[in-house]
């Protein structure tokens, strides 16, 4: 989900549904780019509206086995990718695409596991499973 300022979102969604904060991903100056939110198992990703994202409320992201056939797929199935598959240092290759009613959506494929801290990213509790 996406908000112009994630964190206020989050002391909400902790408040409001009981969510719990597992991971926060923030630059040296203290600017958060996204929080991971946990209830039931579930990891709810909020992050900042705007750049790559414009124009939607909200991103789905999706682990699939291979981020670069997914993509090959697109265009037949009527949509577009947005950004070309590349490895991220969270450990995944990851791409951005649009269905054909415009939403975004984030496939993924797990590459390795990564630390947090190598990325700006801070456990802030135990992770589900």
């Amino acid at each position: 989900m996406l908000y112009d300022d994630p964190v206020r979102a989050a002391a909400w969604l902790t408040t409001v549904l009981e969510m719990r904060p597992v991971l926060q991903a923030s630059l040296p100056d203290g600017w958060v780019g996204h929080i991971e939110l946990e209830r039931a198992g579930a990891i709810v990703l909020l992050g900042r509206r705007g750049g790559q994202f414009a124009g939607t409320d909200s991103v789905t992201q999706v682990f699939v086995g291979d981020v670069v056939a997914a993509c090959a797929r697109v265009a037949e199935a009527g949509g577009a990718v947005l950004e070309e598959p590349h490895e991220r240092p969270w450990g995944v290759r990851q791409a951005v695409l649009a269905d054909p009613e415009g939403q975004r959506w984030v496939p993924c494929e797990h590459l390795r596991d990564t630390e947090p801290a190598d990325w700006y990213g801070t456990v802030l509790g135990p992770m589900p499973g």
